[in-house]
């Protein structure tokens, strides 16, 4: 198997993982679910990066790694607003 291949079997068993625990755990939040999956798709594009060649999908993993953190911001930037009223 080649590392992209290996990449997203590991995000979809991180992504199994995750939302079976939060099952088991009656957590019923879908921000916190994207979180924490994006959050192992950063690690997985973290460990499948080449260090001496760039092959053409590493740019689209690029891409859509701007668009995640880009997500992953609006969902802590909500989250935050959350406790701001929480507090007031």
């Amino acid at each position: 198997m080649r590392k992209r291949e290996v990449a997203s079997v590991a995000l979809m068993i991180w992504m199994l993982t995750v939302s079976s625990l939060m099952g088991i755990l009656y957590i019923s939040d879908l921000k916190f679910f994207i979180a924490v999956m994006l959050v192992g798709f950063f690690v997985i594009i973290y460990i499948i990066h080449p260090v001496f060649s760039k092959p053409r999908y590493i740019r689209n993993i690029y891409r859509m790694g701007i668009i995640c953190a880009a997500l992953f911001g609006l969902i802590i930037f909500l989250r935050i607003l959350e406790v701001i009223e929480y507090l007031s």
